[in-house]
Parts: structure tokens; C-alpha cells; sequence
């Protein structure tokens, strides 16, 4: 069992990338093997509308077709059984470099005809990781409702049921003193972070054990 999971934040070590070691840990105390990329250590582009990945008598039908350092990462996405894919919120949308990667991992699966299925894998478990610094009953307002259940239901598409976990109401930076942040309960955000980020990183360890499993 192999799970590959995925990291669109330009930090490695604050939210989301905490969130997804504990996903690969996780998975690793069930005996998977388990790898965490950062697309920040990465050169890639987007989809370059090549449409190779959609000539069925290419080499590349049915895969992306572009040279760059996400290639080899979406080889092993499509061979891993369970895929994590995570990112924190940048005005209500993935990152730049999740959404790239959404645009590669996706549309090379997908066809311009309704008689065959997508050209994606074999069923897989995955799950979406999002972090965001508003409180979870604030999603419908900002609009990040809808954003979670397009990624859902395209992750659906071509593999089977996601998961979505929510990181909310997050500590942004480790020194707030250094910005502006007035609009922000600070002390609120720091107390959060302290009781309860940990049980956050507890119910990612226990995701990835599931997705495994």
C-alpha cells in the first residue's frame, strides 16, 4: 500500500504541512509505505493545453505529457493507492501551486466523450487538506464552500470518495508582533492554536491511518 501525499503550501512546517506528516505517519504505523512532496521545491507550470494526453493513438494518452518536476509526482500519483492532496486558503481558492497541480493530476484523465470513462487509475482513497484562518461557520460567506465541493466532486470523478478535512481559525504566523493583524483576535488565535491544533494533528494521523487501512 502506497500513499502519496501532497503538500501546496510554500511552507513546509506550518499548518498544512504539520497536518500532512501526521497523514504519513499514519499511514506508515499501518505499514504503508508513505512520501509527503512539497510543490515549493518544484519547478512546474499548469496545463499547457498540449491536448497529447487526449491522442488515443500517443504515447501519452490518457498522461500528461510536460516535462517539468511535477511529472515524476504525478507518475507516482497515479500509481499510489491513496492520495492526499493539501493546501491552505489564498483569497477563497487553492494555492497557485495546488491548483497548477489540480490542472496536471485532472485533466489528463479526463475525455471530450461520453462513451468511455475517465483514463484515471484504479479506484484510490483520498482526501482533501485544507487550511484556512476563518472559523469554520464562516466557509458560506467567503465562498469557500463551493470552492471544497468542486475539488470533491473532480477527485470523486476520477478516483472514488474524498474525504475533506478542515483546518480552521489557524495561527498564520509564529511572531504576530512583526505585522499588522489588528483585524484579527490575536491572543484568541494563539490560545486556539495551543489547545487545539494538536487534536488537529491527532485527527490527521488518524486519516491517514484510515486511508490506508
Amino acid at each position: 500500500m502506497k500513499l502519496l501525499a501532497i503538500n501546496g503550501s510554500p511552507r513546509k512546517k506550518m499548518n498544512t504541512g504539520s497536518l500532512l506528516e501526521q497523514i504519513v505517519k499514519g499511514a506508515v504505523s499501518e505499514g504503508a509505505e508513505a512520501e509527503l512532496v512539497h510543490l515549493a521545491d518544484l519547478t512546474f507550470t499548469g496545463c499547457l493545453s498540449c491536448f497529447r494526453c487526449k491522442d488515443p493513438k500517443g504515447k501519452h494518452y490518457g498522461r500528461c505529457a510536460v516535462k517539468d518536476d511535477l511529472a515524476p509526482v504525478l507518475r507516482k500519483a497515479h500509481k499510489a493507492e491513496a492520495l492526499v492532496l493539501g493546501s491552505p486558503f489564498y483569497f477563497s481558492m487553492e494555492t497557485a501551486f495546488m491548483r497548477a497541480c489540480m490542472e496536471r493530476l485532472w485533466f489528463q484523465y479526463y475525455l471530450y466523450t461520453n462513451k468511455k470513462q475517465p483514463l484515471s487509475p484504479a479506484k484510490k482513497a483520498t482526501a482533501l487538506v485544507y487550511t484556512m484562518n476563518i472559523r469554520e461557520e464562516e466557509l458560506a460567506a467567503y465562498g469557500k464552500d463551493a470552492v471544497i465541493a468542486r475539488s470533491k466532486g473532480l477527485m470523486e470523478r476520477f478516483f472514488a470518495p474524498c474525504e475533506v478535512f478542515l483546518c480552521c481559525d489557524t495561527r498564520q504566523v509564529k511572531n504576530y508582533s512583526k505585522y499588522e493583524f489588528d483585524v484579527f483576535d490575536v491572543p484568541g488565535k494563539l490560545k486556539r492554536h495551543e489547545d487545539v491544533f494538536p487534536q488537529e494533528l491527532a485527527r490527521a494521523f488518524t486519516l491517514g491511518s484510515r486511508l490506508v487501512s
